[in-house]
């Protein structure tokens, strides 16, 4: 992942600072998922908790790195859906339209993944 803003605002006004997961808070996270690992939508989730996780302090207020489910729920909720869309941004940016295609995305493989 390329390096990710120190802080980003959301359209209310929360201010939310960040941090880049090291490769320690990743094993973290794998272990905090459990059985979400075991499921279909493991990447989703973990997609999800890392933009979660990589929030380190809420209007000031510092964050500790979740131990449990339920603790990325809490600190997701804290969040809000307007700081949700604010990461997305930051995580996953909307693909300029002269950018090349990633691999993966071709349309044999969308067609796949439609059945």
């Amino acid at each position: 992942m390329s390096a990710i803003p120190k802080e980003v605002t959301t359209a209310s006004g929360k201010k939310l600072e960040l941090r880049e997961l090291d490769p320690g808070d990743m094993l973290d996270l794998i272990e905090v998922a459990g059985s979400a690992m075991q499921s279909a939508s493991a990447g989703a989730w973990m997609g999800y908790a890392q933009m979660i996780c990589s929030v380190d302090a809420i209007d000031g207020v510092p964050v500790e790195m979740p131990a449990t489910k339920e603790q990325v729920k809490q600190v997701a909720r804290r969040i809000g859906n307007d700081g949700i869309v604010a990461l997305q941004a930051v995580f996953y940016p909307p693909k300029k339209p002269d950018a090349p295609e990633q691999p993966g995305t071709s349309g044999v493989d969308m067609e796949t993944a439609k059945n």
